[in-house]
C-alpha cells in the first residue's frame, strides 16, 4: 500500500501539483490532430470539415467561460471540477456514436469544450486562492499541465483510435481522460474562502480593487487587459496553426515538421509559469510587453531574411512561447487589478478575447495566405501589431508592484518555508 508523509494532502504544493494534473487531462483536445486524417477517410470529407469540431471546441471553451465563473462562485472549485468531468464524458462518449462531422462537432466540440471551460476557470481560481502571494506562478503552473497535455495524451488516442476506430475512440478515451481527471481532483482540499483568510504574504498581494465583473466592467484596465489579450491570442493561435504549413514553406519535410511540434509544445508551457513569475515580480506591463516584444523580432526575422531554414524553430519557438505567456499574465492581470475574490468571474469575462482572437486571427492569416500565396506574407504585419501592442501594454497594464510591498510584512517560519 502506497503510504503519503503526514500533512501530504494539506501541503498547498501539493494541491497545486493535482491541479496541474487535471489541466494535463483537460487539454487533450490539442491533441484532436491525431484524429483528422482517419476522420477525413473515414467520411470522406475534406480539410475544412475535419477541423469542425476543434473550431467549435475553441468557440465554445471561450465563450462558456463567464458562465463557468458564476457557477465556480456558486459550486466551489472542486465541486466544478467534478461537473468538468462528467460533462467531458458525456460530450466524448456521445461523440463516439457520431454519423456524421457535424453531430461530433456539437457532442466533442460543443459539450466538450464547455465541459473544459468549468474545470479551466476551476483550476485557475484554485491556485490563485492557494498562492495568493504568487498567484501570477501559481496560475502558470497549473496552465502548463494544460499546455503539456498533447505531449501526454497523444499516444492514449493513438492507441485507443487503433483499438476502437476513428470515431468510437472518442467514447473510450473520455471515458479515461474524465476517470483521471477526477481522480486527480479527489485530494484537493478546498482554498481559502476569502484571500484575506489565507498568509501574511497573501494579504500583502493583495490589489487595491477587489470587485465584481460589473464594477470591473466600468474599469479602463478591463479594456486595456481585453484587447491586448485579444491580439496575443490572434497572434499565437494563428502562428501555432500555421506551424506545420510553414515549416514545409521552409523547406523542412512533412515527417519533420510534425516532430518539431512537440518541443514547440514544451515552450508553449514553459512560458506560463515563467510568465507567471514575471508578472508577480514586475507587474503586468512589462511581463504583456516583453511577450509583445518578442513576437516582434521574430516576425521581423522571418520577414527580413525569407526562406531561411534554420530560423524557422526559434523564431516559432517564440511565437509558442510568448502565446504561452499571455495565457499566464492575462489571469494574473485579472487578479492584479480586479481582486480574488471575484477571480472567476471577472476573468471568464476576460477570456472571451479568445475567442475572438482565435476567429480573427486564423481567418486573417487565412486571408494573407490566399491573396499572397504564403504564410510568409503576413509577418511584416505581425511585426509591427506586436510592436504597437508592446508599447499599449506598457503603458496600459500598469499598477502598483505587489512585489515591492511584500517585502514589508513580516512572515512567520511556516510562511517562509511554504
Amino acid at each position: 500500500m502506497i503510504s503519503f508523509p503526514e500533512g501530504f494532502f494539506k501541503d498547498r504544493r501539493t494541491s497545486l501539483a493535482l491541479a496541474f494534473l487535471v489541466n494535463a487531462t483537460l487539454g487533450s483536445v490539442y491533441a484532436y490532430g491525431v484524429f483528422r486524417p482517419a476522420l477525413e477517410s473515414h467520411w470522406g470529407i475534406g480539410a475544412l470539415e475535419s477541423g469542425l469540431p476543434y473550431t467549435a471546441f475553441l468557440a465554445a471553451f471561450a465563450f462558456s467561460m463567464p458562465l463557468s465563473g458564476a457557477l465556480i462562485g456558486r459550486l466551489g472549485e472542486k465541486n466544478s471540477i467534478w461537473l468538468c468531468c462528467f460533462l467531458l464524458w458525456a460530450g466524448w462518449t456521445l461523440a463516439g456514436f457520431s454519423d456524421g462531422i457535424t453531430a461530433l462537432a456539437f457532442y466533442y466540440g460543443g459539450l466538450g469544450g464547455v465541459a473544459v471551460g468549468f474545470g479551466y476557470g476551476a483550476t485557475l481560481s484554485f491556485a490563485a486562492k492557494l498562492y495568493p502571494d504568487r498567484k501570477g506562478f501559481a496560475m502558470g503552473t497549473v496552465l502548463a499541465g494544460f499546455g503539456l497535455s498533447a505531449l501526454f495524451t497523444t499516444p492514449l488516442m493513438r492507441k485507443v483510435m487503433e483499438l476502437a476506430g476513428p470515431v468510437e475512440a472518442f467514447a473510450w478515451a473520455g471515458t479515461l481522460l474524465a476517470l483521471a481527471a477526477f481522480i486527480f481532483s479527489l485530494p484537493l482540499r478546498r482554498p481559502p474562502a476569502h484571500p484575506h483568510a489565507h498568509t501574511a504574504a497573501g494579504m500583502a498581494g493583495l490589489p487595491a480593487l477587489d470587485v465584481g465583473p460589473m464594477e470591473m466592467l466600468r474599469t479602463p484596465k478591463f479594456y486595456a487587459l481585453w484587447t491586448a489579450l485579444a491580439v496575443a491570442c490572434a497572434a499565437g493561435l494563428s502562428m501555432i496553426g500555421i506551424t506545420p504549413a510553414f515549416a514545409a514553406e521552409a523547406g523542412w519535410s512533412q515527417s519533420d515538421a510534425a516532430f518539431l511540434l512537440m518541443p514547440l509544445a514544451v515552450f508553449n508551457a514553459g512560458g506560463r509559469p515563467v510568465f507567471g513569475w514575471v508578472t508577480d515580480r514586475y507587474g503586468p506591463a512589462a511581463a504583456g510587453a516583453t511577450a509583445f516584444a518578442l513576437v516582434c523580432a521574430a516576425a521581423a526575422a522571418l520577414w527580413l531574411f525569407p526562406g531561411q531554414r534554420w530560423l524557422f524553430v526559434p523564431a516559432f519557438a517564440v511565437f509558442w512561447l510568448s502565446f504561452g505567456a499571455w495565457l499566464a499574465v492575462a489571469p494574473a492581470a485579472a487578479a492584479f487589478f480586479f481582486g480574488l475574490t471575484h477571480q472567476a468571474r471577472n476573468y471568464g469575462i476576460v477570456y472571451t478575447a479568445y475567442g475572438v482572437g482565435a476567429i480573427a486571427g486564423v481567418t486573417l492569416t487565412s486571408v494573407f495566405r490566399d491573396n499572397f500565396g504564403s504564410y510568409a506574407a503576413v509577418m511584416p504585419y505581425l511585426s509591427g501589431t506586436a510592436l504597437i501592442f508592446c508599447i499599449f501594454s506598457a503603458l496600459t497594464l500598469t499598477g502598483k508592484g505587489e512585489a515591492r510591498r511584500q517585502g514589508r510584512v513580516h512572515l512567520t517560519r511556516d510562511e517562509r518555508k511554504s
